[in-house]
């Protein structure tokens, strides 16, 4: 969804760039035409992929991850600062059905919270290096591979 905005927002930017114009609605109206036209072409043509499909339910993914990755902070500084905290890292293992785009948008939000790294993907599942092995939820990560459209996996 990101790349997709951006992309809006960077054509946009040259129409008004290439016209120097930014006068009225008409203007803000053909930038924004044309930066729709050349977002249609280049989907019609492959070179978006699925993003667009994609794209609402990696937003709405992001947002219910929104809570994980603040906690997840929050434990990442309180294991920085406090000296008695016991961290147990090590790698593990995922176990997810997704294929290309689902798998991809899965281990990005799994990236996105402090204390867990993707390390690997493979047909199998994913590798993710985690700051500490108690603290990882199977039923969460199922509930996020259920959000980001993954039909079934799980932690082992």
């Amino acid at each position: 969804m990101l790349h997709a905005a951006a992309m809006l927002l960077g054509l946009i930017s040259l129409w008004f760039l290439a016209t120097l114009r930014v006068g009225g609605v008409l203007d803000l109206l053909l930038g924004l035409g044309a930066a729709l036209l050349c977002a249609a072409l280049a989907w019609r043509a492959g070179g978006s992929g699925g993003a667009f499909t994609r794209a609402p339910r990696a937003a709405l993914a992001t947002a219910a991850r929104m809570g994980a990755v603040v906690a997840g902070a929050l434990a990442t500084m309180r294991a920085a600062l406090a000296a008695d905290v016991a961290l147990r890292p090590g790698l593990v293992r995922i176990r997810t059905r997704g294929q290309g785009g689902e798998r991809a948008d899965f281990a990005g939000l799994l990236s996105s919270a402090p204390g867990m790294v993707v390390a690997e993907t493979d047909a199998e599942g994913i590798l993710v290096h985690v700051m500490d092995e108690d603290a990882v939820d199977a039923a969460d990560l199922g509930r996020l591979e259920r959000v980001v459209g993954v039909r079934q996996g799980g932690a082992s």
